[in-house]
């Protein structure tokens, strides 16, 4: 092999990481332009109207504001992340269980997943203050995030184990595999990708459930404070504490999409093939 055919045979492998990299900052930067188009109109808007500040607080109000309050921001989002953990945590453990129940059954199928989409339909917010009637507060706060995020875990679960491939499912059985094992190493591993994707949105809604409870029946948490604060018309903390409900969010959204991707890794592989 000549120098010249070694060098054109290494520089696809070179350039590959540089591509990927570069790749990345492009994604990186086109997911930071909208957020940046938003605050610079809010800042313009500022200027052009020029608002009392407990109406509408610029950027920089907001950013200072946040910084004076850091410690009452970290008091209270403390509390709202413990929520949102708890109740995603139950959301999956019931979300999945129930998923496998009606999925498997058709008893459960129509017994409760009439239900299942009835709780979607019961405005959450209207069902608050029975459940603080019901339950103590913290309870009925995590009840609250429970129901506000269970629906797409149990609805992307149960597609996920009806959609499994039939071909694969009589190829175990021809093979003498039971309908035990055919469900926990044929369908329940081919429905991962999907009841991850409920997983991930449900990351998103329990910190919505969580609110919802925090701004019913408690004194504490983001929801909380957003309440007292704007009833005491420090609106720049009330835009500091929605701004950190918004990263918390995003912090488990990013949380679900890595355990995905450990638990998951072949279907990083196959999206890589395909691109």
């Amino acid at each position: 092999m000549t120098t010249a055919e070694a060098r054109t045979r290494e520089a696809p492998a070179t350039a590959q990481p540089a591509r990927r990299t570069g790749m990345r900052a492009g994604r990186v930067a086109v997911a930071l332009v909208l957020p940046l188009l938003a605050i610079v109109a809010w800042q313009v808007a500022v200027w052009v109207a020029s608002p009392r500040e407990w109406i509408l607080p610029s950027p920089a109000a907001v950013a200072q504001a946040g910084w004076d309050a850091r410690d009452r921001l970290w008091f209270h989002a403390q509390w709202t992340v413990l929520i949102a953990v708890i109740g995603l945590a139950l959301a999956v453990a019931i979300g999945a269980g129930l998923a496998y129940l009606i999925a498997r059954s058709r008893v459960a199928w129509l017994a409760l997943y009439p239900w299942v989409i009835v709780s979607q339909v019961i405005p959450l917010v209207a069902l608050a203050p029975l459940l603080v009637l019901w339950f103590p507060p913290f309870v009925a706060i995590v009840l609250l995030a429970v129901l506000m995020s269970i629906f797409p875990v149990v609805v992307a679960g149960v597609d996920g184990l009806r959609g499994t491939d039939p071909d694969l499912v009589r190829a175990a059985r021809g093979l003498g595999a039971s309908e035990g094992w055919t469900w926990a190493h044929v369908r329940v591993p081919a429905a991962l990708p999907r009841l991850f994707t409920g997983i991930r949105m449900a990351a998103v809604f329990v910190v919505s459930g969580a609110v919802v409870g925090e701004l019913v029946a408690s004194d504490r948490g983001l929801g909380a404070l957003t309440r007292l604060s704007a009833g005491q018309f420090e609106t720049a903390v009330t835009f500091a504490g929605v701004a950190l409900l918004a990263l918390i969010g995003l912090a488990l959204f990013g949380a679900v999409a890595l355990a995905e991707r450990m638990a998951l890794p072949w279907t990083r592989r196959a999206t890589r093939r395909s691109s």
